[in-house]
């Protein structure tokens, strides 16, 4: 199943440009944080005019294309964020947006269907990330970090298909031992239950996520995503594991009958 998921970032640079530097990367980065991309680029290329301001402008202008890629799968848009993502020297850039530039880096490998460096990636920044970036900004960098590494594990098969979701379900759960209330980390620690090999663990974690879910803002997005996969992905695994049977078998059937009604019941009391 495919998990809508993506979310877009928002930039939060630290700058000290000239003040009509500033202005013109102001305007190019509130663009680009209102999902205007094309508006955002064309603003960025005109703070480019002040030469000090060109590697922030460089920065928003790559963001901008990465995510319009996303949307038109506009093979120039994704080269074109390469380039300039490239050309950049982390150096020049203030410690937020050195930060943001390695983001970049792992979400340009990630839609190049890169997971394994877009995981490297997302992993060395995390630390620098979740100690600078608000709140909100990591969880969407912790988003794309779990879902990279999901995407690695599930090109594995057998043993190293388990031992990788294995060391994943490690990694996640110190990030909801950090931060119980965190979203993307109480769905992916579903998904790497499940893939390695712990259905029930899978199950409770699913549980107590929607139940834990309810308290807070915006928990619908969260508990729809709960929803299908343990409908659709986990019951009927367990179900299987349970019987010994295939998954069409009448009783493997039926026992998933039984594991929907039971999630029902749970989820409706704590709705």
């Amino acid at each position: 199943m495919r998990r809508q998921w993506f979310a877009v970032w928002a930039l939060v640079f630290l700058s000290a440009w000239p003040v009509l530097a500033q202005s013109d990367l102001e305007r190019a980065r509130a663009l680009y944080n209102e999902g205007l991309y094309d508006d955002a680029i064309a603003a960025a290329a005109s703070a480019k005019s002040k030469p000090g301001a060109v590697p922030s402008a460089t920065l928003i202008a790559a963001r901008a294309r990465l995510e319009r890629f996303r949307g038109t799968r506009d093979p120039q848009d994704l080269a074109g964020a390469q380039a300039e993502l490239v050309s950049l020297d982390p150096r020049n850039l203030a410690p937020q947006e050195a930060i943001e530039w390695q983001i970049g880096l792992g979400t340009a490998l990630f839609l190049e269907d890169q997971p394994g460096p877009a995981s490297e990636m997302f992993t060395r920044v995390m630390p620098a990330a979740r100690s600078r970036m608000p709140a909100s900004e990591f969880e969407k960098l912790l988003e794309w970090w779990a879902a990279t590494l999901s995407r690695v594990a599930e090109a594995l098969s057998g043993p190293a298909r388990k031992d990788a979701y294995s060391s994943m379900r490690a990694a996640v759960r110190d990030e909801l031992d950090a931060n119980p209330l965190s979203r993307p980390a109480t769905y992916w620690l579903v998904v790497a239950n499940r893939g390695a090999g712990d259905l029930d663990g899978a199950w409770n974690a699913a549980v107590a996520g929607w139940i834990r879910a309810g308290s807070q803002p915006d928990s619908k997005r969260l508990r729809d995503d709960l929803e299908r996969f343990v409908t659709q992905t986990l019951i009927p695994e367990r179900a299987q594991a349970r019987t010994g049977q295939r998954l069409e078998a009448q009783e493997t059937m039926s026992e998933s009958t039984r594991m929907t009604e039971a999630w029902r019941a749970i989820t409706g009391r704590w709705h």
